[in-house]
């Protein structure tokens, strides 16, 4: 992606549904692409993205106002770098609102920002509508809609989709232990995973991480409309 900082945040209204996965998938692509990315995990306090990067995430328990401030505050003393925020399902509404009252996008597109939002559509109808109220919020460069083929869609395929591919029970949960890192292994560290499942998550990994750096010629032409 382009060297221009940007604000990545993954969201959904529904639980379980890979958002988690996402956003590890988007900071390891940045870490790849030489970025230096800092997470801000709003789960607390499991803290599910923390764990897979804990020297560079911060943990802002946004049901509570200082949470939110710390999370807005954070993003805001330091910019000129990318910043990936992870909402559960439970905190979308009252970050969107919250931003929204604090004019929190305006002032990120002052410091420089772009504000990108991947959601996670469920395959539920109430889950397209509410994917599609958050995709009207103002100062958003780019909406993308998210497929997990694990669990269905209700998001009619468009271009500017991303899909996360399923995978098998056994792999999703070897690459959910904390010390398992999709980084590591895409440079060639197989971390004594299975050897029948290497091939399947290199597969994985190339799609995702391929997809996601498509993603910025769509950035432009939205900025151009």
């Amino acid at each position: 992606m382009a060297n221009t900082p940007t604000v990545y945040i993954t969201v959904s209204d529904q639980h379980r549904n890979g958002k988690t996965l996402l956003a590890r998938l988007l900071a390891d692509y940045l870490l790849l692409d030489g970025r230096d990315p800092f997470m801000i995990d709003t789960d607390a306090p499991e803290g599910p993205l923390r764990k897979f990067f804990p020297g560079r995430t911060a943990l802002a328990d946004f049901a509570a106002m200082p949470g939110q401030m710390k999370l807005f505050d954070t993003i805001i003393a330091s910019p000129g770098r990318d910043y990936v925020v992870d909402l559960p399902a439970r905190h979308t509404d009252g970050f969107f609102k919250a931003a929204q009252e604090l004019n929190f996008f305006d002032e990120l597109k002052k410091l420089g920002f772009r504000i990108i939002v991947f959601y996670v559509v469920d395959r539920h109808a109430a889950s397209l509508r509410a994917a599609k109220a958050i995709q009207k919020f103002p100062n958003i460069d780019l909406f993308v809609p998210v497929e997990n083929q694990h669990v269905g869609s209700f998001w009619p395929k468009t271009e500017g989709d991303l899909t996360i591919p399923a995978l098998p029970q056994a792999l999703a949960i070897a690459i959910a232990d904390k010390r398992f890192s999709l980084r590591a292994f895409v440079l060639g560290d197989t971390q004594h995973l299975a050897e029948e499942y290497q091939p399947i998550l290199s597969n994985f990994l190339y799609e995702v991480l391929n997809n996601l750096g498509n993603l910025e010629p769509l950035v432009t032409l939205q900025n151009l409309k």
